[in-house]
């Protein structure tokens, strides 16, 4: 089914703000899967020693609406914008939040792979990174 709004991405990092446990994280998963599905929000969660990043996806303004959220979320802080911006297509179309835990150094490389932009200007969502997430989540992702 083709979209019929614009659609937009960002891709965020940061740290949690108390030990996250998969208790805790499971829990997590399937409330933001269930907000995700009735937003029309897709995307991938990665975590790894406390610090989380994630891509997410979806129309304007539910995108900007959940991202206003999880900047006050207290569950975690220092909530770092890598990216924002139109995108032309899903990336992480049939699932409302996929979850892979990884090796911090993964999220560091992601990271490391966005442009970086001047001051004050939030760099556009970048196709050589959602491909590298992509990647990963289909040979890492799990059903929690």
């Amino acid at each position: 089914m083709p979209e019929t709004t614009p659609l937009y991405s960002v891709i965020y990092r940061s740290q949690a703000s108390r030990a996250v446990h998969e208790v805790t994280l499971t829990s997590l998963l399937r409330k933001a899967r269930l907000y995700n599905q009735q937003t029309q929000i897709t995307g991938l969660l990665l975590f790894a020693k406390g610090h989380f990043l994630q891509l997410l996806e979806g129309p304007e303004p539910a995108l900007s609406d959940l991202y206003a959220r999880i900047n006050d979320d207290p569950r975690h802080y220092d909530v770092r914008t890598l990216a924002y911006g139109p995108i032309e297509k899903r990336a992480f179309a049939r699932c409302p939040l996929v979850y892979a835990p990884v090796e911090a150094a993964f999220i560091e490389k992601a990271a490391r792979c966005l442009p970086t932009a001047p001051v004050g200007v939030t760099p556009a969502p970048c196709q050589e990174v959602h491909q590298l997430l992509r990647t990963f989540a289909q040979g890492h992702a799990l059903e929690q």
